[in-house]
């Protein structure tokens, strides 16, 4: 099969040649078709075209936010590094043809290879093998940059292993090393260790290039403290050639397996201030600033960024601001089926968020569950964020992904959720044995859909669906429902709702009865620890109600309004236009997920949600 033309611009369809013939396709149609292929046509450099998925949310419009999963026939390959060079041309380079840490035996097998696109990620080149394993070390990749001057730098690891009963670094080797090319990635010097002074370090997400040329590149490093790490920066201020240690080392506490800080991240702030986010295990990523280019940083603190045992990726856009991706799943340790993307000019107060990618729950709470992690962030030449990260499971089938998200649709001030493009953006709970899952089912009543989510009848617990809704600091939202049974519940959260839980989030609405009762959840310290991993998370149970002074009857529409100020922290509800209740909520990011989940044989129907954002 030969790709004639893959251009989807200006209305051209894509046209294939097969056994000698051509054939045009329409967008779908061609994603379809060319997910997983490889066109070989004679002299030509094979090009791999990404599969298209499906997008979360309520589908934006082409060119403001497309997902491709980069499927080379390998069983758990590991994204790493995507950057654009001053050409515009992406660099995406993978681990593969899986995560080499599983096994020693695959150590020489592992490989770091760089993939090009010269048309925004819709297809990639042929491998170029930057690195090999041993039998003595696998490789993994974690930054890539191109400086001011033109200069390409790669930093990565060779791994020796992890002392998995000891946890200190005595016993243990990952070193990290960098090679620079001064030609676009054709050619590389030969690979040099960077002067951490330490012998484990842990995975990282980024490099900052600062405005003056300076590059940071923050660590995370396996301390003495069994199983813990700390964080520091190396910085260069001659592209990369020779590198300097920062005086400071960070730490978050914590104990257990992969506990303390680790996974940092850095973005030069509009004010010259450098800002650093770190994965912890408190339920928050944690904060570090820097006033002097790298060279110390302050006491980490928590920040106000929930999220789960998971790095966070930051960069510093055309435009001054800074794009921040991370997973906001908190209720566990590990938690990652969600990722969000931010935006942000000062690293106190985001301008929008939107969840770009997510996967659905498991029926078995004790069974693997796949993720959507580890994120690295570009901005391409068109001013678009593309975004490489993983989705799978890391041991069982893990796909490198790439999203292109046009900063617009971050930004976006009103939004609809209907069913016009059917159940998109939900997550659900897979069907299984415990037949755990919701029931879904669209009811079609007086020429409006509605989406009906009730409990198997096999099982007697709270179940429901969640998504993700535009991040609301100030603004309305306003819901069309009906409940015919009880009990209903409507919740809305500042992180990634449980499909089971009713008694958590920051404003709940329950029906039941003909009765709607208001509720705001309270700040509560939670510990969920995983294996051998301390977690604490910081969760809003509901306990106290308020009952709303207007009943309903069973089958009524009920058009609910929600103005949200986070400034003040406080919501009012109102019911078809009845009187506003004020509910008092605790101090978070915003509002930016919805549940539905009906309990005790109830239901709950849903007709649209709509989003106005201040």
């Amino acid at each position: 099969m030969d790709i004639i033309s893959s251009s989807m611009e200006g209305g051209r369809s894509p046209r294939v040649k097969v056994m000698g013939k051509v054939i045009k396709f329409g967008r779908r149609q061609f994603f379809i078709l060319s997910g997983g292929l490889t066109a070989a046509a004679a002299g030509a450099s094979p090009i791999l075209v990404p599969k298209a998925f499906a997008q979360s949310g309520a589908v934006p419009e082409f060119g403001m936010m497309e997902r491709f999963t980069l499927d080379m026939g390998f069983r758990a390959p590991r994204g790493g590094p995507v950057t654009t060079l001053k050409d515009g041309t992406l660099l995406w380079v993978t681990t593969d043809p899986e995560a080499p840490y599983l096994s020693k035996s695959m150590y020489s097998i592992s490989r770091l290879a760089m993939r090009r696109s010269i048309d925004g990620g819709k297809s990639w080149s042929a491998a170029q093998i930057l690195q090999r394993g041993s039998k003595t070390f696998s490789v993994m990749s974690f930054a890539l940059r191109q400086t001011q001057t033109g200069a390409l730098v790669h930093v990565f690891t060779r791994s020796s292993g992890y002392d998995y009963e000891t946890g200190l670094p005595e016993k243990s080797l990952r070193e990290t090393y960098y090679q620079r090319s001064l030609d676009d990635g054709k050619t590389w010097t030969t690979a040099e260790k960077m002067p951490t002074g330490e012998r484990y370090q842990g995975d990282i997400l980024s490099m900052e290039l600062l405005r003056d040329g300076r590059i940071v590149y923050p660590f995370c490093f396996l301390t003495n403290v069994s199983s813990q790490f700390a964080v520091s920066a190396m910085y260069s201020d001659d592209d990369g050639r020779t590198w300097m240690r920062s005086t400071s080392i960070l730490r978050t506490g914590g104990g257990g397996f992969e506990s303390g800080a680790s996974e940092p991240t850095v973005a030069e702030l509009p004010n010259g201030k450098l800002w650093m986010l770190i994965r912890a295990q408190t339920g928050f990523l944690w904060e570090s600033f820097s006033e002097d280019r790298g060279t110390t940083w302050s006491t980490a603190t928590e920040s106000k960024f929930p999220s789960s045992n998971a790095p966070a990726s930051m960069l510093r856009l055309k435009s001054g601001e800074i794009a921040v991706a991370w997973n906001p799943h908190v209720d566990s340790n590990y938690a990652r089926q969600s990722l969000v993307i931010g935006l942000t000019d000062d690293g106190k107060k985001l301008k929008g968020l939107r969840e770009f990618d997510f996967t659905d729950f498991t029926d078995d709470p004790a069974a693997s569950i796949p993720h959507v992690t580890y994120p690295f962030l570009t901005e391409t030449k068109e001013g678009n964020i593309a975004v490489s990260y993983n989705k799978g499971n890391w041991s069982r089938h893990n796909r490198p992904t790439l999203a292109r998200i046009n900063r617009s649709w971050i930004l976006e001030k009103k939004d609809t959720v209907d069913l016009k493009v059917g159940r998109t953006g939900w997550h659900t709970i897979d069907p299984g044995p415990k037949r755990e899952a919701a029931i879904e089912k669209y009811i079609l009543e007086n020429d409006k859909l509605w989406l009906e989510i009730t409990q198997n009848p096999n099982n007697k617990n709270t179940t429901g669906i969640v998504r993700n809704i535009p991040l609301v600091q100030e603004g309305e939202i306003k819901f069309t429902v009906q409940s015919t049974k009880a009990d209903g519940y409507l919740i809305l959260g500042d992180s990634l709702l449980s499909p089971r839980n009713p008694d958590e989030g920051c404003l709940r609405i329950r029906f039941s009865e003909g009765k709607i009762y208001l509720a705001a959840g309270k700040e509560e310290r939670l510990q969920n620890d995983r294996k051998t991993t301390q977690y604490t998370y910081l969760l809003h149970r509901v306990k106290e109600e308020t009952e709303y002074p207007k009943p309903y009857g069973s089958g009524d529409e009920l058009s609910i309004s929600v103005k949200y100020q986070g400034g003040a922290q406080n919501a009012q509800v109102s019911v078809n236009g009845g009187p506003a209740v004020d509910l008092k909520i605790s101090k978070i990011l915003g509002l930016n997920y919805v549940a539905l989940l009906a309990a005790n044989g109830g239901n709950i129907r849903l007709h649209s949600i709509k989003t106005n954002l201040r």
